[in-house]
């Protein structure tokens, strides 16, 4: 389910990927952009669900996974995967809700991380990345240390607040009332805009880590400095991905 304004987003069809989520406006960093509702399937149904349908199975717990009720129709299952996504996942009552990881700026398509788990039984993988973004890993698994850490950091999330009740085969129903917005962590992956002129600093050393995601998350864009002569291209595993100018 959509949770932005109807004038605020629109479906289109992508080169390589098939039908995305488009800003139409500008959307803050925080922004709660949808919450992944379906039909509440058992673990063990979850092959024949993605053979059947495509890749499309959200995890909920364990022994349970969502499967949009109709893939036909528009909902945060259309979101595409990215290495350097402008959304992310974050987990509220069990539900996992799709934010804005940092200001997303009009005619941008809303990308999120799969955040797979690694591909040790994954053959013949099908799984492979061409986003083509400066971190691409060419794969939508996570290596075994970064889902480590964001296994940890799910788990947390996870029991701040109490997970809905669920019945299998049945949708799950939409929550009474969702956050504002969602605060900045470090683990998430954050990525500048690839088609937005960079934001130019006159600094002669070079800003904190803290202080670059800070700027990134709310310019939604990739931070220059001459002086250095470098290019900030975002931060990942809490360090700045740097480039020459």
């Amino acid at each position: 389910m959509i949770l932005l304004a109807d004038d605020t987003w629109e479906i289109k069809t992508t080169r390589k990927k098939g039908r995305g989520i488009f800003a139409k406006n500008d959307i803050a960093a925080g922004t709660i952009i949808g919450d992944y509702l379906g039909k509440v399937i058992r673990t063990a149904e979850e092959d024949t669900h993605e053979k059947e349908g495509g890749m499309y199975l959200m995890y909920y717990h364990d022994y349970a996974s969502l499967y949009p009720v109709d893939v036909k129709e528009p909902g945060i299952h259309l979101i595409n995967h990215s290495c350097a996504p402008n959304c992310w996942m974050y987990t509220y009552k069990g539900h996992t809700l799709f934010f804005a990881l940092r200001h997303i700026f009009p005619g941008e398509e809303l990308t999120v991380s799969y955040l797979l788990s690694p591909d040790d039984d994954c053959n013949p993988c099908t799984h492979e990345c061409h986003c083509e973004s400066i971190n691409c890993t060419h794969t939508m698994h996570l290596s075994h240390d970064f889902f480590n850490k964001w296994d940890e950091f799910e788990e947390i999330q996870a029991k701040k607040t109490k997970r809905a009740r669920i019945t299998y085969g049945k949708p799950l129903p939409r929550l009474g009332q969702y956050p504002k917005t969602i605060p900045d962590d470090p683990i998430y992956t954050l990525v500048g805009s690839s088609h937005e002129p960079s934001l130019i600093l006159k600094n002669k050393t070079l800003p904190s880590t803290q202080e670059l995601r800070k700027l990134i998350r709310e310019t939604g864009k990739t931070i220059a400095l001459p002086s250095l002569k470098v290019k900030i291209y975002g931060i990942q595993n809490d360090e700045a991905i740097i480039k020459p100018l």
